[in-house]
């Protein structure tokens, strides 16, 4: 294969690129050393892996959960932790038999340093991404190699940037947080919150891989769908490792179930540049409405949660590849076919695609319809063994030339994780597959009157009451802007004007395949805080439980981390819908270039990764951020409130940016609570401010800690309630696993109140206690209600 000039720019000299199988070495289950900054302690493991759990389990520090292991433990986040493993001279002379080699890190948390056989070779600054460089001039072919991860302290490091940055940016504190969580990347809750402790632990939470390569092979692949009024048009993007001699071969994207394929010829470029891009290809493919079953949520009979793979498979150019890797699907699509596009909408340029479109009503005869008058437009039914539209809007891309593959981010691989199907690579060629559902999303914000409208029409809807009067009185008290009267009106209480543009009070539902749905769930914060003890058992425990509970929709908390693939599978395959957070949360972000490059990174990664699951419904780019300016602690922020708005504004358009390049028609809102946007187009994103509770707009969070839980009228009357709740005392069981009953047990004792991180927490139960229970009085040395309201319950 020659190298020559592409559209992506890049140029070489003619060269003949060898052809060899890639060779993946998983290193997850190898024996890796794990050491302390100075060498003092010394442990084997595997990986995933961090050092507070393997310290726990070869009985060096007791459980950091129980009493107060925390405060004993936290010397293990102000070291430096080394992870070591060593290849053998066998295991790298087969890998090193590949032209390229590339080592992929799943999750390093967090601020590292990778080197190879004492060279560095990468610095790791993120949770949220996974990493990749090219190594194979730093191995010895001929003998063993040893690759190091060293993590630095996060709570050292944040505190480092904090104190580095040209201007002061306060962190959100609760009582026992440590550093200053928003100049890492890393999980927020790590460095404390008012729910968990504060272990800032370093670790490595993803698989690590080095992958040889001497031809063009998979890595990963990323979905943008489309609805149109007869079907979804798909543009799925390939990703490729590409040797620095290029290569070139066929690309088959299918879903075979409907036979539909894409096939295309590929021609990559070849160069230094390869060394370590991921190189992407687009194929485009039209789905009609009748060809597939919709997927729908969970909660209302609505229908099945219905899922297709979509498979994909790579041959080089004169490759042999084995039945276990096909080239093609059982879809009947002729081999022949290169550049395919979508029968009833035609790909522009080079972007090429197919689709399979309804058998025809004979299905015993032979059919061909032939046309040239746009390109090559073939239909083909051969009764029940093919059936088959080709489309090929450019007679030269089939005659004349290749379609060629363009490079993406250069260092950041498209690499599956490994709970991701994995890659698989037989001879030459390799293969993965992913799985699709058909669905809308709409985020319905509209102007109430023609919200209404739309919901009940001419119906009556729903009524509170039977007494207007009644009506009135209460919900014009508690904040209620409409009601509906004894003759099935609505009416708009006095002081909204309808006249004043953006006056009027907008709904805020969402709408699933052109149907409401009601929605009804909770937040999800990580399962556990150490993440690699977060197994697939303890993930579909939790959300079986969320399903006997009647939940369609989770919240993934913006204080967190992004889930494993298990996660997103379960709800995927159980119809419930994710809200997904940016994992932002409660404090400002700096807005230098450095960081919001690493940003970008990060979001591209999960949108790429989440682009595939229909339960993710919809993106918000963090918690709270927006509520914060409003809390009475936070006078540092309001103070300088235009700069803090830039900043934030900032983070926010990188955020939506990121998300809409992978898929443009993913729901995106600012933040956990928010008033909802004022302009949001392609170009320009402007979000509406104001009294973050006010409920015309947007989405509410309600904790009003001075009302009485059960009392239904201090309820906010929003139509979108994205956090709300109470504190409590948890099960006796819960206790009895974390405290000794006898010594810890008990209103006001010291380790209750270190358990506690939620600042004067205790008059705040003793307060709703009260109001409906008689109460110890050595539970009440003093009312309650006094201390509370001396507290800080921002």
């Amino acid at each position: 294969m020659a190298c020559r000039p592409l559209l992506c720019s890049l140029m070489a000299a003619w060269l003949l690129a060898a052809v060899h199988g890639a060779e993946v070495m998983r290193l997850d289950s190898k024996a890796w050393q794990l050491t302390n900054g100075n060498g003092s302690i010394a442990l084997s493991t595997t990986i995933p892996a961090y050092p507070l759990e393997v310290l726990r389990t070869n009985g060096v520090i007791g459980d950091p959960l129980y009493r107060y292991g925390e405060q004993d433990s936290r010397w293990v986040a102000y070291d430096t932790w080394t992870f070591t493993v060593q290849i053998t001279a066998e295991e790298t002379a087969k890998l090193a038999s590949q032209d390229q080699i590339v080592l992929f890190l799943g999750g390093v948390d967090t601020v590292a340093n990778v080197s190879v056989n004492g060279q560095q070779v990468l610095e790791t600054n993120n949770f949220h991404r996974h990493w990749s460089v090219p190594v194979k001039k730093y191995l010895m072919p001929a003998a063993p190699n040893t690759i190091s991860i060293s993590i630095a302290p996060a709570y050292n490091k944040s505190i480092e940037y904090r104190d580095a940055h040209s201007y002061h940016i306060p962190t959100l504190y609760n009582t026992g947080s440590i550093g200053a969580y928003n100049f890492v990347r890393k999980p927020a809750f790590d460095f404390g919150w008012d729910w968990g402790p504060a272990f800032a632990a370093s670790g490595i939470h993803g698989s690590i891989e080095l992958i040889a390569f001497s031809s063009p092979t998979l890595t990963g692949a990323y979905l943008a769908q489309e609805a149109t009024d007869n079907g979804f048009k798909l543009k799925i993007t390939s990703q490729f490792l590409v040797p620095t001699a290029g290569g070139e071969g066929t690309l088959t994207v299918a879903i075979p179930e409907i036979k539909a394929v894409n096939i295309q010829d590929i021609e990559f470029g070849c160069g230094p540049e390869n060394d370590g891009d991921i190189f992407e290809v687009s194929s485009e493919i039209f789905v009609a409405k009748d060809q597939i079953q919709l997927w729908w949520p969970a909660g209302g009979n609505y229908g099945p949660h219905k899922l297709y793979n979509v498979t994909f498979d790579f041959a080089p150019t004169g490759a042999e590849c084995s039945p276990d890797t096909p080239t093609s699907d059982s879809t009947g699509a002729s081999k022949d076919g290169k550049g395919l596009a979508p029968d009833s909408n035609p790909a522009a340029g080079n972007s090429a695609a197919a689709a399979a479109s309804p058998a025809s009503a004979d299905s015993s005869g032979v059919d061909v319809d032939l046309d040239l008058s746009n390109g090559l437009n073939l239909g083909v039914n051969l009764g029940d063994l093919v059936d088959f539209n080709l489309n090929l809007p450019i007679i030269g891309s089939i005659l004349g030339g290749l379609v060629p593959a363009t490079p993406s981010n250069p260092g950041n691989l498209g690499i599956p994780k490994p709970n991701n199907p994995a890659i698989t690579s037989t001879s030459q060629c390799s293969s993965l597959q992913k799985r699709i559902g058909f669905r809308t999303v709409e985020l319905v914000q509209e102007p109430l009157p023609q919200a209404i409208k739309s919901l009940f029409g001419n119906n009556t809807g729903f009524n509170f009451s039977q007494d207007t009067v009644d009506i009135d009185g209460i919900l014009s008290a508690e904040g209620w802007q409409w009601a509906m009267d004894d003759k099935g009106d609505w009416t708009m209480f006095p002081g909204l004007d309808p006249n004043v543009k953006g006056a009027v009070p907008e709904s805020y539902y969402f709408r699933i395949n052109g149907i409401p749905i009601y929605l009804k769930g909770a937040n999800v914060i990580p399962m556990t805080v150490i993440p690699s003890n977060t197994t697939t058992e303890v993930i579909n425990t939790m959300l079986t439980a969320a399903l006997e509970a009647n939940q369609n929709l989770l919240r993934v908390w913006g204080g967190g981390l992004y889930h494993p693939q298990a996660f997103y599978d379960f709800c995927d395959e159980h119809g419930i819908l994710i809200w997904q957070d940016a994992m932002f949360g409660g404090s400002h972000y700096p807005r230098d270039p450095e960081m919001l490059q690493n940003i970008w990174e990060e979001i591209t990664q999960q949108a790429e990764r989440l682009s595939w699951h229909p339960s993710v419904a919809l993106w918000c780019g963090n918690n709270e951020l927006e509520l914060s300016y409003e809390w009475p602690n936070n006078t540092m922020v309001r103070s300088n409130r235009n700069m803090f708005v830039t900043d934030y504004m900032k983070n926010i358009q990188t955020v939506r940016k990121a998300i809409k390049k992978v898929n443009p028609s993913s729901i995106f809102v600012s933040s956990s609570p928010t008033k909802g946007a004022l302009v949001d187009t392609p170009e320009d994103y402007q979000i509406r401010w104001g009294w973050i509770s006010d409920t015309r707009y947007g989405s509410v969070h309600h904790y009003e800690y001075l009302a009485d839980c059960e009392d239904f009228r201090s309820y906010p009357a929003a139509k979108f309630v994205t956090e709300f709740g109470w504190q409590s005392y948890p099960l006796p069981e819960t206790y009895a696993a974390a405290m000794i009953p006898e010594t810890d047990w008990g209103v006001g004792n010291p380790m209750n109140e270190f358990r506690n991180r939620r600042t004067d927490v205790t008059p705040q139960f003793l307060y709703q206690y009260g109001l409906h229970f008689k109460l110890p009085k050595e539970w009440n040395p003093e009312d309650p209600k006094e201390r509370m309201s001396r507290c800080d319950l921002g």
